[in-house]
């Protein structure tokens, strides 16, 4: 692993003065970069820690040019053959054979983790939950939420109905079978979905070809006990522990301890944008719960947006999103190679919203790490960023990231406000009518689909950034959005970030 450069050192000395837990996530629905951010500040951190998710999320880390992705291990692992600690925090779903793959990955590309640490408290997600989360999106037709159909909410739901396993089970044989026994008789009701379709959904890859299927039982009962146990048990074992005691241990001796959030405040189960949320809370309290921590531990909250753009992967309302409802048909409908296809030469200073959305998209990449899908394209939204950051305080800083792409977009809108546009609505005490003027909205899903943005615009800048490393040789153009963003969100502290490219070098601390 390259060593960060002195001049980044340097750079984030008086940023960390006097800190020894630091938060990295994301004000948005996710993919802002929050896996860049965390890499580049690893010449600092001892432990990295991560709360909530599964292998829903997705990471990707680019140094010297070099591509890692990751789903369900922490970014941090990235620091392994330097020392240090990486933990899978006991707020967090892990299905074994997810885990158990990507560490082979990561061993294929000659990266290390020995010093990986897995919580014995983590939630275990089994074949009935990634059955019970295809099946359930296969019957919801119109009314999918967009889920990874890797038994995230399923595991999340279990554990809170208290018949779920932790990965401690998958040490112990006779205490797993015991408890998968009474898992299996809540799940009964998995056996009525038409058989076609049940023997279709437990053969998929995720699942191992069908390797959990049982024709009469539905699911294998002996071969989960054998693949859990005795194959990802006995692999896993080294790396599974009390975590808990060692993030108290790293806080008595003020060791640093870096928290890796997954996905973003917007997708937060408790704050974001109901129902089409995530199925744990990725806001800046359910991170630190996840990890074994309290928000009093937190000495410097890094919050992530998208420089002047956001995405969505998934279903769910996108008020600035480009394109409207046309997008989210293309994104939900076609591939990226087909998009390609579809739409060669289009521009991002196109006239036309879905098509300007399109080239952006293909100039930044987004596309989902973890399902490859396309990631619905829209303009920053200052009153989703209100929501996100009313519940900051003065440790939290903002992060911008992907500034650099915007480089040959003469045009940039900023969300200001919304216009409601439907019946009468009640958010407790405040009313809603139509016309009325939204500054930080209800999270209500429907709620926002009556909304229309108003914009601000702004030019752009011609010049390319990447090179840049001093915030006033920064364009004029791009300061004076990042300011007004400032002001309108009520933001309490000025930026401490500014990403101007991917590599970790292409980094500037205010």
């Amino acid at each position: 692993m390259k060593k960060n450069g002195s001049f980044l050192k340097t750079a984030f000395t008086k940023l960390l003065f006097g800190v020894h837990v630091v938060v990295v996530r994301c004000l948005q629905w996710g993919d802002t970069g929050k896996g860049k951010i965390v890499d580049a500040l690893m010449f600092w951190a001892d432990i990295i820690v991560r709360g909530t998710g599964g292998d829903n999320a997705g990471h990707t880390i680019v140094n010297n040019g070099k591509k890692t992705i990751l789903h369900i291990i922490p970014s941090g692992i990235m620091g392994d053959s330097e020392g240090k600690i990486t933990i899978i925090g006991p707020g967090t779903v892990i299905y074994p054979k997810a885990l158990t793959d990507e560490m082979l990955n990561l061993r294929r590309q000659g990266l290390s983790y020995d010093n990986l640490k897995i919580s014995k408290d983590a939630k275990l997600i089994l074949p009935t939950h990634i059955f019970e989360d295809r099946i359930k999106e296969l019957s919801n037709g119109k009314g999918k939420i967009g889920t990874t159909g890797k038994g995230i909410g399923p595991a999340y739901a279990d554990h809170y109905a208290r018949i779920g396993l932790t990965m401690n089970d998958i040490l112990n044989e006779n205490v797993f079978r015991k408890k998968l026994e009474r898992h299996l008789l809540h799940k009964t009701h998995l056996m009525d979905y038409p058989l076609d379709k049940a023997e279709e959904v437990m053969h998929c890859e995720h699942l191992m070809n069908g390797k959990f299927y049982d024709a009469h039982e539905l699911f294998a009962f002996d071969e989960i006990v054998y693949q859990y146990v005795n194959l990802f048990g006995k692999a896993l074992k080294p790396y599974i522990e009390d975590t808990n005691f060692l993030i108290r241990d790293a806080l008595r001796r003020k060791r640093n301890i870096l928290i890796e959030g997954a996905q973003g405040d917007l997708l937060s189960v408790d704050y974001g944008t109901y129902p089409f949320v995530t199925s744990s809370d990725s806001s800046l309290e359910g991170l630190v719960k996840g990890c074994g921590l309290r928000t009093e531990h937190v000495g410097l909250d890094l919050g992530i947006i998208k420089g002047f753009m956001e995405t969505r992967v998934g279903s769910g309302t996108f008020p600035t999103e480009m394109g409207g409802g046309l997008s989210a048909e293309h994104c939900a409908t076609y591939t990226k190679e087909q998009e390609k296809v579809m739409y060669p030469d289009v521009s991002v200073n196109s006239e036309d919203d879905l098509k300007a959305g399109i080239a952006l998209r293909k100039v930044a990449q987004e596309y989902g790490v973890t399902t490859g899908r396309p990631r619905r394209i829209g303009y920053l939204d200052l009153p989703l960023l209100r929501h996100s950051m009313s519940r900051a305080s003065a440790k939290t800083r903002l992060v911008l990231t992907k500034l650099d792409i915007l480089g040959d977009v003469k045009t940039i809108k900023v969300c200001t406000h919304y216009k409601y546009h439907g019946d009468r609505y009640f958010d407790g005490k405040r009313e809603y009518s139509e016309g009325s003027f939204v500054m930080t909205p209800p999270m209500d899903h429907y709620f926002l689909s009556y909304c229309e943005p108003v914009y601000e615009e702004f030019p752009g800048w011609s010049e390319d950034i990447t090179k840049i490393r001093d915030y006033k040789d920064l364009p004029q153009e791009l300061k004076d959005i990042l300011d007004f963003i400032v002001e309108n969100v009520g933001a309490k502290n000025q930026p401490a970030i500014v990403s101007v490219g991917p590599d970790r070098e292409e980094t500037i601390v205010l």
